[in-house]
């Protein structure tokens, strides 16, 4: 193993530990870890620099999103458009624990066919978690089927998945498309897989509530006075603009569909202003909201932006290749035809140590030359590697995480989330493996 190699899974075995064990904080780990990983690789200050700013490019956009989308969000709350939704979706629909983790992984696909995991987790989890504290089930159930839910729209194919995944058969005629045909048949069992874990967990919830002497049903079904499902301050709810900032929330989500060019934090940053004049055109009002607001943006937004540090240096540095290698170095030459079907078994805990990028740009490449020469095609490869569902376990690929797990309000932590996830998403992509191979897709 290279010696690079070696300091990069060191760097991510260590940083992972820090994060699950809270022994420092995540910033910490994200500022400090990898410079001194590139220091002791030989790295030079100005290299260290370079890779800085490439990294932290990377993860500026998504940092900006939620500079300005969580705000957002944030005043619909205050305006009562959540407490006004769930009202009527409790008007019109039988709640239970299985319904709930159900509707979890609809309006999560739903949201995600804008690919954009960011806004799936502010629409989602901000609009369920009243019903879930409601019925006492845990909200770490809420980010995981949020998770489940955006996992089964990867591959739309206007996603970045896609269009990285169609870079690599460039002589194929509307990439994207072609891929899609492939995945759409498996994805069709996948989505059936989906639904099913989600009503084993809605069961499961029942259970476990019903041997606590809670009745789910009772407690879907009582009449709580509004500040018991959703958390309001009376003096900024706007009950008679409801159906305009319903409007409005539609709009903002049809133009980062519709204007995939323009910047997402731009739309978003559209949005707030917008909305602070509806609702609360008075000048001293909006810097208090935007104070507010302010609070919860850290240390979530810090931490979304110096994961960039870890992937500058990762990918920048050398030590991604090398990890790359390694990993597919040490797999006996017998089991060479073989190589694509076993990196997508492991695909979930790899995540731990790829970014996005990485998988696609680099390890995918690598595997579709070594297949080359076993007869594999390069898309049999690509779709079968394509679902990196362990992206959604780890804050390194996926930051976006901390945007869903922060906006429980304290009730689920990153740490407890992976926890809680790893299992299962490993195993369903395990399965996903075998629907791929089982229906031929992935031969």
């Amino acid at each position: 193993m290279g010696f690079k190699a070696v300091v990069g899974f060191v760097m991510m075995i260590l940083i992972t530990v820090l994060l699950m064990k809270k022994k420092v904080s995540t910033i910490f780990s994200f500022t400090i870890i990898p410079l001194v990983a590139a220091i002791i690789i030989g790295s030079s200050f100005k290299q260290i620099g370079t890779y800085l700013t490439k990294g932290l490019a990377m993860t500026t956009p998504v940092s900006l999103i939620m500079l300005f989308s969580l705000p957002y969000f944030m005043l619909m709350a205050d305006t009562g458009m959540f407490s006004g939704i769930v009202k009527r979706i409790v008007s019109h629909v039988k709640m239970n624990p299985v319904v709930l983790a159900v509707l979890t992984v609809i309006v999560a696909m739903i949201t995600g066919l804008d690919v954009s995991i960011t806004s799936v987790y502010l629409i989602t989890v901000p609009l369920l978690l009243p019903f879930y504290k409601k019925m006492k089930m845990r909200p770490v159930i809420l980010v995981f089927l949020t998770s489940l839910g955006i996992i089964n729209t990867f591959d739309v194919p206007w996603s970045a998945r896609m269009l990285r995944s169609a870079s690599l058969i460039p002589k194929i005629n509307n990439g994207t498309n072609y891929l899609f045909g492939k995945l759409f048949p498996p994805q069709i069992v996948l989505t059936i897989v989906i639904f099913g874990i989600a009503v084993f967990l809605g069961l499961r919830e029942t259970k476990r509530l019903k041997k606590a002497g809670i009745d789910p049903a009772a407690a879907a079904a009582a009449d709580d006075d509004e500040t018991d499902v959703v958390e309001e301050d009376k003096e900024l709810i706007q009950p008679k603009k409801f159906w305009i900032n319903v409007a409005l929330t539609i709009f903002i989500i049809v133009l980062l569909c519709a204007l995939p060019d323009v910047p997402s934090y731009y739309t978003f940053a559209f949005g707030l202003v917008i909305a602070l004049e509806i609702n609360y055109h008075d000048q001293k009002m909006q810097t208090k909201l935007l104070k507010k607001y302010a609070s919860s943006l850290f240390p979530v937004m810090p931490a979304i932006l110096l994961s960039g540090v870890v992937v500058g240096v990762m990918e920048f540095s050398g030590m991604m290749q090398s990890m790359v290698k390694f990993l597919v170095g040490i797999i006996p030459a017998a089991m060479g035809p073989w190589v694509y079907i076993i990196i997508g078994l492991v695909g979930t805990p790899l995540m731990f140590v790829f970014t996005n990028d990485t998988w696609y740009y680099v390890l995918m490449p690598i595997v579709i030359g070594l297949m080359r020469a076993y007869g594999i095609p390069a898309d049999v490869v690509i779709v079968t590697l394509f679902m990196n569902m362990g992206a959604m376990l780890t804050p390194i690929a996926q930051p976006q995480l901390y945007i869903g797990t922060d906006l429980t309000n304290g009730e689920v932590d990153l740490p407890q989330y992976m926890k809680f996830a790893f299992i299962p998403i490993w195993l369903l992509n395990i399965v996903w493996i075998g629907i791929g191979l089982l229906m031929g897709t992935f031969r």
